[in-house]
């Protein structure tokens, strides 16, 4: 009689115990959108043009004009431009297009290194060292004046730029043209017969 007395009190207590509580935890994850967002590497933006201050702009004022070489077939005069001293706009194969942009600027312009550095950078190709860059230079003349040349593709082969570089007179001309690959690339030899028959001041 005593063990079933015993057996049912441990029985009522048993059942008067407390529940145990469970807790749960919900862990979010950053959403796909916000995953995506930190994976991306964004590609470098290529360079923008050289910005000339409005000193600048008053010196190549004063450097003079050039003598320019009758135009090659297909060539129109572009639009005026505050530090160009000529500008040109140039058809293509299958209509390609590229641009021919004559300015010059006082002095060395942060020199050959930045010079070339930023057209390389206008294509979205890394920069290159300096003994690189003057491997890769070329001989050229505008007109009787020495000048450096350069020839560039980025790297999907899309956009070219061809250019010369001219010190002069304590200024640095610079003979740029480019734009689409196939455009560039026909006009080579006409480009440089046209520097080579004008003549800076």
């Amino acid at each position: 009689m005593r063990l079933l007395s015993l057996l049912a009190t441990a029985a009522l207590l048993a059942g008067c115990r407390p529940t145990p509580k469970v807790s749960t935890y919900e862990v979010k994850s950053d959403p796909p959108a916000a995953q995506e967002a930190v994976a991306a590497t964004p590609a470098p933006a290529p360079r923008p043009a050289m910005q000339a201050t409005p000193a600048m702009q008053a010196e190549a004022a004063q450097a003079g004009q050039p003598t320019w070489a009758a135009l090659p077939e297909g060539w129109t005069v572009g639009p005026p431009n505050a530090m160009r001293k000529g500008s040109w706009t140039i058809a293509g194969p299958n209509g390609t297009k590229a641009e021919l942009a004559v300015t010059v600027f006082p002095g060395n312009v942060g020199g050959l290194t930045a010079n070339v550095n930023r057209w390389r950078g206008q294509l979205g190709l890394p920069p290159a060292t300096e003994a690189d860059i003057l491997a890769a230079a070329k001989p050229g003349k505008v007109g009787a004046d020495e000048a450096q040349r350069f020839v560039m593709v980025s790297a999907d082969g899309a956009k070219s730029t061809d250019a010369f570089l001219v010190p002069k007179n304590g200024s640095t001309w610079f003979c740029k043209l480019s734009g689409d690959t196939p455009a560039v690339q026909a006009q080579a030899d006409a480009f440089t017969k046209f520097l080579l028959q004008s003549k800076l001041p």
